[in-house]
């Protein structure tokens, strides 16, 4: 890498880097754009496996959904509210357990 030193001291910032050993020239850029920048000049590839792909699919979808049931909430507030809920003692106390063991 080419280091400018009669910028050092100078009032203009450097904007980017350029690599002497190739033809590449590099400003604020996001990891993705370097990596695809990178391997289409060195001609190298990454291929993810049907698993890899499949668990960013699931991973994206999942993302996608909320993270509170508000239907089961709206369910659980009402039910609280006139009295209807009721806890089942001998479940939460098996649950506890099970959860300890």
């Amino acid at each position: 890498m080419a280091i400018d030193l009669s910028r050092l001291n100078g009032s203009s910032p450097v904007q980017g880097t350029t690599r002497t050993s190739g033809t590449k020239e590099t400003t604020a850029v996001d990891a993705t754009t370097a990596v695809s920048k990178t391997t289409a000049t060195s001609g190298e590839a990454v291929h993810l496996s049907d698993e890899a792909q499949k668990l960013q699919q699931i991973s994206d979808s999942l993302r996608d959904q909320p993270t509170v049931n508000s239907a089961r909430v709206a369910e659980l507030k009402s039910a609280i509210a006139d009295g209807s809920y009721q806890v089942d003692s001998k479940r939460v106390a098996s649950k506890l357990l099970n959860f300890e063991a």
